[in-house]
């Protein structure tokens, strides 16, 4: 019957190849991934990041993935448009078909209007554990969505000063704790100097879970509470007892920093995102908690390291480890315990298709009757390295090193639920061959990990490899 079913579906996506070409002339490519783990489950670097199209929880995984996108300016005007698209096949555990993406963006100038379900742009080629963003990765699978903002940068009186900046409502429509959650999505950036200097970009992003049908209390409040929910003031009397003595929903984000600069053969960004779950975070009471890092990228023809980044992650802080009332220092903030991208209400936390939205480091998820409910560790420390280059013309190499120390939560006690802490070690090594004609590109990946974080606390080994073959039939 599997057999069948592949047939069945490789045949429907070769079918579709040939309308597509005329609607996505710019890019269409068909692709196949293999992946194997050992132990019944699939190394941290062959699953994370990958936005939720594999499940780690698989030892074997077959997916055929279609993917097009194309863009393009409107005439002589100042209009363009952009649409995408990723249908997957996936033969594993259990079967499935899919659009990870799905999307249409129009801009006019400077603003934009995306729909759909795409992802957010990839930066640092890829290397970081979690896009250089702590609350939101390309981990998950995309989740449908209309973002309207701007598609750069925009200057403002002088040219050294420039603002970018989106407002976004989606859906969480997965099988989740309170089904048909909405996620608010809000970013402001300021930044300072020019391309040819110092850049300095300053920016905050607010995120907030809201409405949706709770199993136990109901539908929760919708529009009529919309205000509330986005500036996170305490509930009416109308909402649940648990929003009228907290913010209304589950609101979260990061402030996000990054200083780059260029020189004439290298550049070199050193950013900071750091997370808050409420008032305390914001206010910074939880300012040891960051995700630091460092990306130099080398413009040199086929250099053999083109691109090298280096983070540094510690979320074991989280305003201290009492929250309220529990605090047995009377002098001491009545703040803490932050939880981070976990909730009372919203129980599914920051999750989408039992896969972490925000970095994927935040784990191993909760899951009962099929249904996440939020992560089981989410105080950790550790570093990364990630670097790519080539090594000849036509073949190129990429290596990741992932460790981290991991605590689980505040017990509410002064200690840690993971006592004595688990760590855990994660690598892979990447090599990939694409000739001069750049039609075809197929790559080799192995993958390790080492730990205890995703096998109930038993130090585990597991072995993985992934080979992956990509058509490119665009002109």
């Amino acid at each position: 019957m599997q057999k069948q079913t592949k047939k069945i579906v490789t045949l429907l996506l070769l079918l579709c190849i040939d309308p597509l070409s005329g609607l996505f002339a710019q890019s269409i490519s068909l692709e196949s991934n293999t992946l194997a783990g050992t132990k019944d489950q699939l190394p941290f670097w062959l699953w994370a990041n990958q936005l939720g199209q594999f499940d780690k929880n698989s030892s074997i995984i077959q997916n055929f993935s279609l993917n097009a996108f194309h863009a393009q300016q409107i005439g002589a005007s100042d209009f363009s448009y952009k649409v995408g698209l990723d249908l997957d096949l996936l033969l594993a555990d259990e079967n499935d078909i899919r659009f990870t993406q799905l999307f249409g963006a129009t801009s006019w100038k400077f603003l934009q209007l995306q729909i759909g379900a795409f992802p957010e742009d990839e930066v640092y080629a890829g290397l970081s554990t979690t896009n250089g963003n702590l609350a939101t990765s390309r981990n998950a699978r995309p989740h449908p969505r209309i973002r309207a903002g701007f598609n750069r940068f925009v200057p403002v009186l002088v040219d050294w000063f420039s603002i970018n900046g989106f407002f976004e409502e989606g859906l969480l429509n997965d099988n989740r704790y309170v089904k048909d959650t909405h996620l608010h999505y809000g970013v402001l950036n300021l930044r300072f100097g020019k391309p040819e200097t110092l850049q300095v970009t300053a920016g905050v992003e607010h995120l907030v879970m809201w409405w949706g049908t709770h199993p136990e209390y109901g539908e929760l409040q919708g529009w009529e509470a919309y205000f509330s929910y986005l500036t996170a003031q305490a509930g009416s009397e109308n909402a649940l007892e648990f929003d009228q003595n907290n913010a209304m929903g589950n609101s979260y984000g990061t402030y996000q920093l990054t200083i780059n600069k260029n020189w004439d053969k290298l550049n070199a960004t050193v950013y900071i995102s750091h997370p808050y779950e409420d008032h305390s975070g914001m206010d910074l009471v939880n300012a040891v908690d960051n995700l630091y890092g460092i990306h130099l990228s080398f413009d040199k023809e086929n250099a053999f390291l083109q691109n090298i980044l280096l983070e540094y992650f510690h979320t074991k802080d989280q305003s201290g480890p009492y929250h309220f009332g529990q605090n047995p220092d009377k002098d001491a903030p009545s703040r803490g315990n932050d939880d981070y991208f976990n909730h009372g209400v919203y129980r599914s936390g920051v999750t989408y298709h039992q896969m972490a939205m925000s970095s994927p480091l935040f784990a191993p998820i909760i899951i009962e009757d099929g249904i996440s409910l939020g992560f089981e560790n989410n105080r950790f420390t550790g570093f990364h390295i990630g670097a790519m280059g080539f090594i000849t013309e036509s073949f190129r190499w990429k290596g990741l090193f992932t460790y981290s120390n991991n605590y689980g939560h505040h017990d509410g006690l002064g200690g840690s639920t993971y006592d004595p802490s688990q760590k855990q070690v994660s690598a892979l090594a990447q090599v990939s061959w694409q000739p001069p004609t750049k039609k075809l590109s197929i790559s080799a990946s192995v993958a390790t990990d080492r730990g205890s974080v995703y096998d109930n606390g038993v130090s585990t080994t597991r072995l993985g490899s992934m080979v992956s073959f990509k058509y490119h039939f665009s002109k």
